[in-house]
């Protein structure tokens, strides 16, 4: 993947540039609280197959509970925003990753989407290493996700940063990619 990175600080946030694939450019940087009608703008224009891959089932109407949830960065939970502008410079959100520990504070459950129109274009690899970097310097042991087994797209970006892919005996529809992080 060809890509160029600028790091910088931006309002004592970590945030950094990327140019995807195809060319067109994106800020990733931490979730603020005031990013919720970005976030929503977001899940509300996703299909309702990327929706249910997400999400395990989808979702009906963004409640204000789910966009708090989502935008709370704590000493538990990480959130990247990834953000481009319109031709009148308005910026939207077009990727989202986030991850929350587990109770005993050793491992994470993270989970990333993509606007539709903004998928296959390495998006998710750079919000995903972006989160495995996070866990890391958080120093967890271990980042996983719980996803559809018919999740095809996350199946390649996982396996190409190093997660392993386990089925879940219990329930054949969905499997858990987990990658150790030490």
């Amino acid at each position: 993947m060809s890509a160029t990175t600028t790091k910088h600080a931006s309002q004592d946030l970590f945030s950094t540039r990327y140019t995807l694939r195809d060319g067109r450019q994106v800020l990733i940087r931490p979730v603020r609280s005031s990013d919720g009608e970005l976030e929503r703008e977001l899940v509300d224009g996703l299909s309702a197959d990327s929706s249910r891959m997400r999400f395990l089932g989808g979702i009906g109407q963004v409640s204000k509970q789910l966009m708090h949830i989502l935008t709370d960065n704590d000493s538990r939970h990480e959130a990247f925003i990834a953000i481009a502008e319109d031709e009148a410079g308005n910026p939207h959100a077009v990727g989202v990753a986030n991850f929350a520990c587990d109770p005993d504070g050793r491992a994470c459950e993270c989970a990333v989407v993509v606007a539709d129109e903004w998928q296959n274009a390495g998006l998710g690899k750079y919000l995903l290493q972006d989160l495995v970097d996070a866990a890391r310097e958080d120093g967890l042991e271990e980042i996983y996700s719980i996803e559809s087994a018919g999740n095809n797209a996350i199946d390649h970006v996982a396996r190409e940063l190093g997660f392993d892919c386990h089925a879940d005996p219990r329930d054949y529809t969905t499997v858990r990619y987990s990658l150790s992080l030490r």
